[in-house]
């Protein structure tokens, strides 16, 4: 039986894929914490070593505590965004299938459902640019870290994994293009709202 806010706009906001709130919860608390920390211990060991053992040493550093700090500012970003992303199901839990029988106070709730649910999608989507952007940091800093000093030794292998890092960034820079291009594909053509024929 439908509720009585069905043929009524605005719908109840879902996110296109369904699973990016989940997906972006996973990226953004319990890999960035991981990369960010990666970041800095491998920041320590280039501050530690001499100058000779790496070719850049300053940049080098540079390059990973800035990807650090915009891993670590994606989880503050994330996590005020997370206050925001709520379901129709979250706000009947809440108040209970009673507030069927209240339409206006229903409607109500809807509304600050989608008003909640565009803040999420703000917030979010500035902490997923943030994790990605430091992502890719994180990968050129490894590459420069790789790349061996004057007094390094086994200088065709760190020159081998540097440039292997380096392609590998470069390949993760496309990844996050292209993933980005179908999630904005799949947005443009929405599927029906829940309560508005969506289920």
């Amino acid at each position: 039986m439908p509720t009585p806010t069905d043929d009524l706009t605005p719908g109840w906001e879902q996110p296109i894929p369904l699973g990016y709130g989940q997906g972006a919860k996973e990226a953004q608390f319990v890999a960035a914490p991981l990369l960010a920390a990666a970041a800095l211990g491998l920041a320590g060991v280039v501050a530690g070593a001499g100058d000779d053992l790496f070719l850049l040493s300053g940049p080098t550093l540079l390059v990973l505590v800035l990807s650090a700090l915009l891993l670590i500012y994606s989880i503050q970003l994330a996590y005020h965004a997370r206050k925001f992303l709520y379901s129709k199901q979250d706000v009947f839990d809440w108040y209970g299938l009673a507030i069927r029988e209240q339409p206006q106070r229903l409607l109500q709730l809807c509304i600050e459902q989608g008003n909640d649910f565009r803040t999420w999608v703000v917030y979010n989507n500035r902490a997923n640019s943030l994790f990605n952007t430091g992502t890719v940091l994180l990968g050129f800093g490894v590459a420069a870290a790789l790349a061996p000093g004057h007094d390094s030794r086994q200088q065709p292998w760190r020159w081998g994994a540097a440039v292997m890092v380096l392609l590998c960034t470069l390949g993760e820079i496309y990844w996050q293009r292209r993933l980005r291009r179908k999630v904005n594909e799949r947005a443009t053509h929405p599927r029906p709202r829940i309560g508005q024929g969506g289920s």
